[in-house]
């Protein structure tokens, strides 16, 4: 995944933090979630946007005004039932009720038999004597919509004030059944979903005082369950000074629902405080908030229905389901829309598993399918001998961290085209075999998916403060593994060997640096002659000349496993070096927490210092790796130790050894050009402070002998000559794959 400015399912009609172990669990567990939660409504949440309640109205002018007519004629009939409950109990005394009283009396009247008809003040709707409904169903509806009024004359603790859950569903079913009964009336059969609700028990999250949930279901005749494939998640809270909380504990939900609807782009959420509403759209980057929805006013219940009417009428696009990931439930599988730049077509894929899905409310949303293309006879889900290929599915940003322009469709189009020639490579790389961004039909043809079309009815300045991103889809194989299934350490190093062999052929012949080597960009395929290394994830890639001429390079990569330079957003220019670097730290995360979970000791590596790199700042981090590389005495205590406890990793921690001597203990450079020195800042060389020893120009045995001299920082020297430094370390990792190689098939 990418740090990404420090963050990387099932339809309506049937979610860059992926874990950097590869084998422990990415759920959020409970001592975290609200940290997670807090982080984004303090620094992502734009709130008092009323614009986003446009991204909700249906499109085309027909519909937009079918909609808004039938909102207009459910909020009437809304308001003249509680006109005229309000007036049957008593020229409105019950808005001046407790808690206690809030129902109105409608018991009461039930057994008066009263009538309940009436006009409404705020409408002209008179509820015909056909129309009369037993108000007892719409008691806990006005309970909710006089929940602050009752307060207001209450001394009724906050602990034990009622709960406004059941007042909440009412509404929402409420305008559901009215819409579908206006829509039959009108014998309006135009797709119309229609909206209930269900709760259920979240016993997690203990700081939501109630643990009830409610979820708003959009239903359909093909799909009439209620479920979270079609829900709208509401965040509860019992007073409007509990706002936080309730954007916190919507976070907290809402993520979830990209780790299991795969077709989900962005999502919705209402959260609820006392009568405030606030409807709140989930893009890639950001949260946005309307602005207060007051439903103890005719205003704020006018606006509401609106809303909820928009939801029940609007396109599946536009509750955040994407149109080209359909599900198939003939045949019980998801089918994947692909177009492809090259040819100008598209082709539709069958998916066959689904191998990650995004596990984090903000990044890429990356997803991986293992499909085939969908054969000619549509009828049958028999894939045959069909190839299979790897479907990955990711929210690029435009522009990376640091200002480049991110397109890996084009670089992978590059790499195979470059090392087509080369048979040594084959399957070392993933081969492109269609990509682009991803196509969405609409009504004036079709657009290119982005978020700038997600937000196209929000404001302009609002549309300013999210990040751009573009919705890209590719075909790819081979089919890799991750490492984690790897069988011994010897394969690892295997992998290793011919990862850096094909790393090394895409800097030299197509000048890209991959910036982004992790446990989780790392894979394999295993055929009948054993184990071949392939790198992946392109996300991150940029041009060598681009990235050199930075003047600020961007903080790039995955958080356990980025380079020194990177983590301090140091000045040096990023070069091969940086991959190398990460290389050794991938190593040392695989050596301490083991190759796979038969490996895995949590209790032994709880309290190791290496847990920091993927739980400290960056800045912590960096200063732990410096300590470590620059010392080989560090190294050895604190990586080393615990990985020379397992027999089976010997020739891994000599791996790492030779890696660690060759990139920052190299006897072939000067001593400045080792270890991990900074340059001297300014005031201690007018001071007189010595600078590091450098070569002279007699020193003609140095690699760096023809660097300039003024350089004293380690990491800027070794830059200067990455190209030969990089060439020393892919032949310590060829000479330990080809002797791993030698050991696996003396075994066999």
């Amino acid at each position: 995944m990418s740090t990404e400015n420090a963050q990387d399912s099932d339809n309506s009609t049937c979610p860059d933090t992926r874990s950097t172990h590869g084998y422990a669990s990415t759920d959020v567990q409970q001592g975290t979630w609200i940290a997670e939660a807090d982080h984004i409504v303090n620094t992502s949440l734009i709130q008092d946007v009323n614009s986003v309640l446009y991204a909700a109205r249906p499109s085309g002018d027909s519909r937009m005004f079918c909609a808004k007519r039938f909102a207009d004629k459910v909020y009437e009939k809304l308001e003249a039932i509680i006109s005229s409950m309000q007036q049957d109990d008593g020229a409105g005394a019950g808005a001046k009720r407790s808690c206690k009283d809030s129902s109105l009396d409608v018991e009461s009247a039930q057994k008066k038999n009263k009538s309940v008809g009436g006009i409404v003040s705020a409408s002209s709707l008179v509820l015909q004597d056909s129309e009369q409904t037993d108000m007892a169903s719409h008691s806990p509806l006005i309970q909710w919509i006089l929940f602050q009024s009752n307060l207001a004359d209450s001394s009724t603790p906050e602990s034990r004030v009622p709960d406004i859950h059941s007042g909440i569903s009412a509404f929402v079913e409420f305008v559901g059944e009215a819409l579908t009964e206006m829509a039959a009336e009108e014998a309006y059969d135009n797709n119309i979903r229609k909206l209930s609700t269900f709760q259920n028990v979240d016993t997690i999250a203990t700081d939501t005082g109630n643990h009830r949930q409610i979820n708003i279901a959009q239903t359909t005749t093909a799909n009439p369950v209620p479920s979270h494939k079609n829900a709208i998640i509401v965040s509860v809270k019992q007073f409007a000074h509990e706002q936080h909380k309730a954007y916190r504990y919507l976070v907290h939900r809402t993520r979830n629902l990209y780790a299991t609807q795969p077709n989900r782009q962005f999502a919705w959420g209402l959260t609820v405080c006392g009568t405030i509403v606030r409807a709140c759209l989930f893009v890639y980057d950001k949260v946005l908030s309307s602005k207060d929805i007051n439903v103890s006013t005719h205003d704020g219940r006018s606006v509401f229905v609106k809303l909820l009417v928009s939801w029940s009428m609007c396109k599946n696009r536009q509750l955040g389901y994407d149109p080209t990931i359909r599900y198939n439930s003939d045949l019980d599988n998801w089918e994947i829309d692909v177009y492809d730049s090259e040819t100008q077509m598209t082709r539709v894929y069958v998916c066959e598993s689904i191998r990650c899905n995004p596990h984090s409310t903000f990044g890429r949303h990356t997803r991986c399918f293992v499909a085939h293309e969908k054969p000619a006879d549509s009828t049958s889900a028999n894939n045959g001998d069909m190839p299979k290929v790897l479907i990955k599915d990711a929210w690029a940003q435009t522009l990376g961290p640091d200002g480049h322009v991110c397109d890996e469709v084009a670089y992978l189009r590059e790499i195979r085209d470059t090392l087509a020639d080369d048979h040594t490579l084959d399957n070392m790389y993933p081969r492109l075999q269609a990509g682009c961004v991803v196509q969405i039909k609409c009504s004036d043809g079709v657009v290119d998916d982005t978020t700038q079309y997600i937000l196209m009815h929000i404001d302009t300045n609002t549309q300013a403060k999210v990040p751009a991103r573009v919705h890209k889809r590719l075909v790819i194989s081979p089919v890799g593994e991750p490492i984690h299934d790897l069988k011994s350490i010897d394969e690892l190093i295997v992998v290793v060997g011919d990862v850096m062999a094909a790393h090394s052929a895409i800097v030299k012949r197509c000048g890209l640096l991959h910036r982004d080597l992790s446990v989780n960009n790392i894979m394999f395929c295993r055929d009948d002659d054993g184990v071949k290394g392939m790198l992946i994830d392109f996300d991150n890639a940029c041009r060598a000349t681009d990235v050199q001429n930075m003047e600020q390079p961007g903080c790039v990569g995955t958080l356990p496993f980025m380079s020194i330079g990177n983590l301090e957003h140091s000045k040096v220019k990023r070069t091969v070096l940086d991959d190398w670097e990460s290389l050794i730290y991938i190593l040392c995360w695989i050596g301490t927490f083991g190759i796979n979970q038969t490996d895995q000791d949590c209790g032994a590596v709880r309290d190791l210092m290496i847990q920091i790199w993927q739980t400290g700042s960056a800045a912590d981090v960096a200063t732990l790796k410096r300590q470590y590389m620059h010392e080989i005495s560090y190294f050895v205590e604190y990586i080393l130790n615990p990985i020379s406890q397992v027999q089976e990793y010997q020739n891994l921690l000599k791996l790492l050894l030779n890696l660690r001597a060759t990139l920052f203990d190299n006897q072939r450079v000067s001593p400045s050009a080792q270890g991990c020195k900074k340059s001297l800042p300014s005031w201690a060389i007018t001071m007189g402070i010595s600078q590091p020893e450098v070569p002279s120009p007699s020193d003609i045995q140095f690699l760096d002998r023809d660097v300039d001299p003024a350089i004293t920082d380690s990491f800027a020297r070794r830059a200067e000559i990455a190209g030969v430094l990089a060439d020393e370390l892919l032949e310590v990792t060829s000479k330990f794959r080809n002797e791993a190689l030698d050991r696996i098939r003396n075994t066999k």
